[in-house]
């Protein structure tokens, strides 16, 4: 791997890492002020939605886990996609997705920022009515 996309990926980490812990003072640093996420909803959220979601009596992330993850920069543009578990608790409501993503990041002033993200829910194939 090349200098850009080791600090891409460690950026990614970052990212990663504040979710789980709910750091949102690192999360504020880290992700673009134009940061754009489209949710498992197929909601689009912004920057300061996701700061809220994680703040206190937040979304709190026991599991993030990656594979398949593909790194590649373009320039100043940062895309990584890649299968990933997320799972926590919100609400007392305890939660487990297994998802496709894309992430974009943007280097700006010298640092990579988060730029968007999308994520697709993978659901497990369900037997056709009468089977099973």
């Amino acid at each position: 791997m090349d200098a850009d996309r080791d600090s891409l990926l460690a950026a990614f980490m970052a990212v990663r890492d504040a979710l789980l812990a709910g750091d949102t003072e690192a999360l504020r640093a880290l992700y673009a002020e134009d940061f754009r996420s489209h949710s498992l909803r197929g909601e689009v959220e912004g920057r300061e939605a996701v700061l809220e979601a994680f703040g206190p009596d937040g979304v709190r992330l026991d599991i993030f886990e990656v594979e398949d993850l593909a790194v590649e920069v373009f320039g100043d543009v940062g895309i990584l996609t890649g299968l990933g578990s997320i799972g926590g608790r919100f609400d007392r409501t305890e939660f487990r997705h297994r998802v496709r993503f894309v992430d974009i990041f943007l280097r700006r002033d010298g640092r990579w920022r988060y730029l968007f993200s999308q994520s697709t829910e993978i659901v497990p194939d369900r037997p056709a009515r009468g089977e099973g």
